[in-house]
């Protein structure tokens, strides 16, 4: 599944129910995952006691939507050039096979999500759309 990163206010994180719904462009490239496990664990090499949840649960007409939280949201913000590869080598590590991506993939990752917070209006948290989608 791809796991789409993006901003929005609880309420309008709810009516997003594929790619087609976002309220803004993705905060950063889709990551595949096999599970919503990396999820959780960013939110544990990030030193998060709330981990991310669903917010949604898939149905016939919606795909998942999950909540980082706004710990999680704020805690990306802050992070320095400087830690973001460690935090991405510790996110890799944590994900083990549950996460088809690179250190490089990761990195970027992080890079962007922490460039589309700060330039957020304030008040957004970060949730994760898990799509489907046929390759």
């Amino acid at each position: 599944m791809d796991a789409l990163f993006f901003l929005a206010r609880g309420g309008d994180a709810l009516g997003v129910t594929s790619s087609h719904d976002l309220p803004v462009d993705p905060a950063a490239a889709p990551l595949r995952l096999e599970d919503p496990s990396p999820l959780a664990g960013l939110a544990q090499v990030l030193d998060i006691e709330r981990r991310a949840r669903p917010l949604r649960d898939a149905t016939c007409r919606s795909f998942p939507v999950w909540e980082l939280g706004r710990d999680l949201t704020r805690r990306v913000a802050a992070l320095g050039d400087a830690e973001i590869e460690d935090v991405a080598e510790r996110w890799l590590k944590h994900a083990e096979t549950s996460l088809d991506a690179d250190l490089f993939e990761l990195t970027t990752c992080l890079t962007d999500l922490r460039e589309a917070v700060r330039a957020a209006q304030g008040g957004e948290s970060l949730f994760v759309l898990l799509e489907e989608r046929a390759w």
